[in-house]
């Protein structure tokens, strides 16, 4: 887990690519990555990791490798079973909505904790992410819609001080968010971007006045809506 007494910067989400093409990587940008990759479905669920792969291509022994796996597997991405190798976990309906629940409550947490400063680069990052949100209303690209959700909660998880919120509401978010991105391909991918937008602009307002408490009460608003959208799906499931 990472350490509770400083909270990492929203650009720790994901390690830096040239940095990691140079040489080796240490354990934990190569549990970023493999997070990372596992969120963006570049693994899908079910999928199998080969380890000494992975060793070749991070430059590491599989020693450093199974520490980052172990840390995988205790956010609940994968399972390792004796003899059966590494596997990318799946997660059902019913499992991401108790999570939705449950990170929307951390929300509640967040606004009644004590908030770190708003710094000037979060508010530009936020203003980053407005404009390539809005791009995909013309490009309509999926992964880039996935990116942008991962970099806001780099963002979101950056004003926390509260550092055992921060690590809970770190593994919910990697545990949802893949199965919701395995859901664009049934959903109104416009309406998504549209929605997105929205919450971006609120947040960026509440930020713009260092309100930290508004900005978590519109993301668990957001929140709100993603479950809504869930049950709404289940319930046309059930029907047919």
């Amino acid at each position: 887990m990472a350490s509770i007494d400083a909270p990492p910067s929203f650009s720790e989400v994901a390690p830096d690519r040239e940095r990691q093409m140079a040489g080796k990587m240490t354990k934990h940008e190569i549990y970023l990555e493999l997070r990372r990759r596992i969120c963006l479905l570049d693994y899908q669920p079910g999928s199998r990791l080969n380890e000494r792969e992975l060793a070749s291509e991070f430059g590491v022994s599989r020693t450093p490798l199974r520490t980052a796996l172990q840390r995988l597997e205790y956010d609940g991405l994968i399972i390792s079973q004796h003899g059966n190798g590494t596997e990318v976990t799946s997660i059902d309906l019913s499992s991401i909505r108790d999570i939705y629940i449950v990170r929307m409550r951390l929300m509640d947490a967040m606004a009644e904790s004590s908030p770190l400063p708003v710094r000037d680069e979060v508010l530009v990052e936020i203003e980053d992410l407005e404009g390539v949100c809005r791009d995909l209303l013309v490009s309509r690209d999926k992964r880039s819609f996935a990116e942008i959700i991962i970099r806001l909660h780099g963002v979101l998880h950056s004003l926390s001080s509260n550092g055992p919120l921060r690590n809970f509401n770190d593994i919910l978010f990697y545990q949802s968010a893949r199965f919701w991105f395995l859901l664009l391909e049934k959903m109104d991918f416009i309406q998504q971007v549209e929605d997105l937008l929205d919450e971006l602009r609120m947040i960026k307002r509440s930020l713009e006045l260092r309100d930290v408490r508004l900005m978590a009460t519109v993301h668990k608003s957001h929140l709100a809506m993603v479950l809504s959208r869930l049950d709404a799906m289940d319930r046309d499931a059930q029907s047919h």
